[in-house]
């Protein structure tokens, strides 16, 4: 059995809550040299004015095999924060915005996305299809905070197609959602947030549990999880050329560890880009012609409560 592991990037140093461009670069430079120690790939997405000083390092890395996508938070490019308040039109206009920077600096377009705060609606996939948007990381299931437009409910935890009128289940846009790897059993800020793996929420002991409650679940479900994965998530606002740093010490304890449990469990974990993640998923699943149809029926409950009545 097989795993593949990818780390993500969200790419946001030049926004105006951090607005730190240097920070941002050391980040990006620490984590290049933790991808190469360790034979990892990453999943760079990056907000437009972040790509307009760093274009050289995604250049860069693009060329050694990690992947560059885009990352939005809307309050950079003159919107509200977050992207979740908007409706169709206005986030496809947001998006042809920001992917027109992207393909001013990286030569092309791009193919993955993630919203920051993972803050979306029922409008946000058809929007991300229209565009020729492909994969990326933009639920977060069992995050309830309605206060960044939020809230993804039993939303799958795993690669899948996300239906065209409820972002909360599967169906047939031409997308594939990857979420990060997450306890939703585990939660955090009140009860709102699960534990993701995000590398600086806590440190390397607490994510171990995360990661082998992950594998287990998805060695336990067999076929019915197609492709088996472990997403982790930082932001490059953290110093990863420290080596004292407390979360490249944790980064690093956490690909130990995802590599460790995965031996005991007799599995092999493949570096992965997001990109890959979603290729794999698109081999192995055909894209559905509907979304999916839901097994609850009431049409019978006026007849058990006439027996219920007798």
């Amino acid at each position: 059995m097989r795993f593949l592991f990818n780390l993500q990037i969200d790419c946001e140093a030049t926004q105006h809550a951090i607005h730190n461009a240097e920070l941002g670069e050391r980040a990006i430079r620490g984590l290049a040299d933790i991808l190469s120690k360790t034979g990892s790939k990453a999943t760079f997405v990056v907000i437009p004015s972040d790509m307009k000083v760093h274009s050289h390092l995604y250049q860069e890395l693009e060329a050694q095999g990690q992947e560059i996508g885009l990352h939005l938070h809307p309050a950079d490019q003159g919107y509200n924060e977050f992207m979740g308040v908007y409706g169709f039109d206005e986030q496809m206009k947001m998006l042809k915005e920001a992917m027109e920077i992207f393909s001013e600096f990286m030569g092309r377009m791009p193919e993955c996305f993630t919203p920051g705060y993972c803050s979306a609606n029922d409008d946000t996939y058809p929007a991300l299809e229209s565009v020729g948007l492909k994969h990326g990381t933009v639920s977060l299931p069992t995050r309830d905070l309605p206060q960044c437009a939020s809230v993804w409910g039993r939303s799958p935890l795993d690669a899948h197609y996300p239906h065209r009128y409820h972002r909360c289940l599967s169906g047939d846009i031409d997308f594939v959602d990857v979420p990060s790897t997450l306890d939703p059993e585990s939660r955090m800020w009140g009860g709102s947030h699960p534990q993701d793996l995000r590398i600086e929420l806590v440190d390397a002991k607490n994510h171990w549990y995360t990661i082998h409650k992950s594998v287990m679940r998805q060695i336990e479900a067999g076929d019915r999880i197609p492709v088996k994965y472990l997403k982790a998530v930082t932001h490059n606002v953290f110093d990863y050329s420290d080596s004292h740093n407390f979360r490249r010490e944790t980064l690093l304890g956490v690909i130990e560890a995802a590599r460790e449990i995965c031996k005991r469990q007799q599995c092999e974990l493949i570096p992965a880009t997001t990109g890959n993640i979603a290729a794999e998923y698109r081999s192995k699943v055909p894209l559905a012609k509907s979304g999916i149809t839901l097994e609850l029926d009431t049409r019978g409950r006026c007849d058990w409560a006439k027996d219920r009545g007798r």
